[in-house]
């Protein structure tokens, strides 16, 4: 451990607002994954961050444990991730495909991103899902080995995984992230958290219009109007009421314009967590 002081842009954000949801403008990462997009940005680029999730409410410091900032080397917030055990982290696939290890932070047990004095991590290996965009929107999911463990605490500590698919049509599902208020809108500093309702993927695939992006292996959460995720929660968890881990967010149409939020589902990946994790791997 070492204490000190990255859904991202599309090309034509302007229009979203006159337009129907299609393929291009439901992808956060747009033309460049997250990752890559923010690999060389600094924060002296930028004022301090206020923006936040779009229509959350800022979390309680402690409320997610689990939750970690993924940052370039140079301190700056590319995605969320998730605590899955000491020497491990979760994450989106289009949050780290493209990046080197070396130039990746894992920042946890703080929910301000610019926490000087927050511990902070180096990443030894990076494992993208091997079918990751095969075919497009799809296996969006990756693990992050700490070249040392994570040292656990009152705010700082593991996730539990959903094994089982047992999601019930409106069950209350939350997620939390650094993410903008609205498309092209700078990260929040501090932690938000948002609520919406599992929706069944037939649903899904019907109010995005769109049937080849939404599988099995992804969870859609519906929220009311004006809330969902928006650019910088990519990677970042959707738990459920017990606390588990069922979601890393994906992709959507930005930002909480009332078309459902699209993440990876735990439960369908959960054999490749566990083999990738043991040393094994599977497609």
């Amino acid at each position: 451990m070492r204490t000190r002081w990255n859904f991202t842009g599309l090309l034509a954000l302007a229009l979203l607002a006159l337009q129907e949801p299609t393929e291009a403008s439901m992808r956060m990462r747009g033309e460049s994954l997250p990752g890559l997009a923010n690999a060389e940005k600094r924060r002296s680029s930028e004022s301090v961050p206020q923006g936040r999730v779009a229509g959350g409410t800022t979390s309680t410091e402690g409320n997610w444990p689990w939750i970690v900032t993924l940052q370039n080397i140079y301190s700056y917030h590319l995605c969320g991730g998730i605590i899955i055990d000491p020497n491990w982290v979760g994450t989106a696939a289009s949050c780290v495909a493209g990046l080197r290890s070396s130039r990746l932070l894992v920042v946890t047990g703080t929910s301000d991103w610019w926490d000087l004095y927050a511990p902070y991590y180096t990443v030894d290996q990076i494992h993208v899902h091997c079918n990751f965009d095969k075919p497009l929107y799809h296996n969006d999911i990756a693990l992050l080995h700490l070249a040392t463990p994570i040292e656990f605490n009152d705010v700082t500590t593991n996730i539990t995984l959903a094994d089982i698919d047992d999601l019930q049509e409106g069950e209350k599902l939350t997620f939390a992230g650094w993410g903008s208020t609205e498309a092209m809108g700078t990260y929040g500093r501090y932690l938000q958290e948002s609520s919406g309702t599992y929706l069944p993927n037939a649903d899904c695939q019907e109010k995005l219009q769109n049937y080849d992006d939404v599988d099995l292996g992804h969870v859609c959460v519906q929220m009311d109007e004006g809330k969902g995720a928006c650019h910088g929660d990519t990677g970042g968890p959707l738990i459920d009421e017990q606390q588990r881990l069922v979601g890393i967010g994906n992709w959507g149409v930005p930002c909480g314009r009332g078309y459902p939020d699209v993440y990876a589902r735990i439960s369908f990946y959960h054999d490749w967590i566990r083999t990738t994790m043991n040393g094994c791997t599977i497609g």
